[in-house]
């Protein structure tokens, strides 16, 4: 089981954390944080520590900051991340429906009880948050996120940097623009 460190450690590091523990496939060296938190992981520093953690051998990070407010930093982590070397790999509940014909990019969270069907494509450091439903046919661009419950119908795109707010509905065809935010609980026609 390959090393990981978690990069943020909030109320989203939390469920990315348990995700990373049900899949079984890394192991959670500890986390950054500007300052500590109770976790039940170890606090390794801030993120000055991660040149050293990767040379150290952890080839494996993942940014656990949420996005709402906080895209800017979710995507400037997501450069000093790669220019250190790491690799961000999907971080993906054993609970979610992920059709074989879908492409995620790196860094992405898809949290318990997602379905993602047939041939969506979903970006680079997308959060595709507890039973949301991205349907066929979707783009989710870089850095978007589609908070719990939202219902994405057919071949919706949502741009880069997008928000959709919990329990939302965007009716098939649809185009949702780079970094806007659509509000909890509302219908897009």
């Amino acid at each position: 089981m390959e090393d990981i460190v978690l990069v943020g450690y909030g109320g989203h590091a939390k469920s990315v954390a348990d995700c990373i523990e049900r899949e079984n496939k890394y192991h959670i060296i500890g986390y950054t944080e500007l300052n500590p938190q109770k976790s039940l992981y170890e606090y390794l520093g801030t993120d000055d520590v991660l040149p050293s953690l990767y040379e150290m051998g952890v080839c494996n990070a993942f940014i656990c900051v949420g996005y709402l407010g906080k895209g800017a930093v979710r995507e400037e982590l997501y450069y000093q991340l790669k220019r250190i070397g790491f690799h961000l790999p999907v971080i993906s509940d054993p609970s979610a429906i992920i059709s074989q014909s879908v492409r995620i990019g790196e860094g992405t969270f898809v949290g318990k009880g997602v379905i993602i069907n047939a041939e969506a494509k979903v970006g680079k450091m997308c959060i595709i948050n507890t039973k949301a439903l991205v349907e066929h046919e979707c783009v989710v661009e870089d850095y978007s996120h589609i908070a719990v419950g939202v219902a994405l119908c057919g071949q919706v795109c949502v741009g880069r940097a997008a928000f959709v707010g919990a329990n939302a509905t965007v009716i098939q065809q649809r185009h949702i623009s780079a970094r806007s935010i659509i509000p909890a609980g509302v219908t897009v026609r």
